[in-house]
């Protein structure tokens, strides 16, 4: 069930996104905004795949490849993002984005730790959707603000 809630949060994400997009299209919308929102509408589809297919557990699997390995990918690609994203992420409620980073990182932590059994918690795997189903909340807010931070801007 909340595998399903995640999938669900992250497109209504990326259908936000679409939408502040398209709506801000006839208007004034700065080039880095929209470069902005759309490398973000492609790194939440990113977030609906890893989340659907669970790439790291069939590279672990098939190929043996280890989770940190994979893990580590996911890192820079997302690190990429916000670097390339940084002055637009600055400007706004950047403190939404660094928490939902934030729990993105304890759940992934908590995945790593008990694929190698460093720590046996029974729950492991509903404290790990716990924290990407509140990542992706944190996700969709700042969204939310920034969607209404530039139609503020624009008035």
């Amino acid at each position: 069930m909340l595998e399903y809630t995640k999938i669900v949060l992250l497109l209504l994400v990326c259908f936000f996104i679409l939408f502040t997009l398209l709506k801000q299209k006839n208007e004034c919308l700065k080039r880095d905004e929209s470069k902005f929102l759309l490398s973000s509408f492609f790194i939440t589809l990113f977030l609906v795949l890893i989340f659907e297919i669970k790439p790291h557990h069939f590279l672990r699997h098939t190929f043996s490849i280890s989770n940190l390995i994979t893990y580590f990918f996911y890192f820079a690609l997302v690190s990429l993002y916000f670097i390339k994203n940084a002055k637009i992420i600055i400007r706004n409620k950047y403190l939404l984005i660094i928490t939902t980073f934030i729990l993105f990182g304890l759940a992934n932590a908590i995945d790593l730790l008990s694929d190698g059994r460093l720590i046996e918690f029974s729950y492991s795997e509903i404290i790990e959707d716990i924290f990407h189903i509140l990542g992706i909340v944190y996700w969709l807010l700042f969204f939310v603000d920034f969607s209404r931070r530039i139609k503020i801007k624009d008035l």
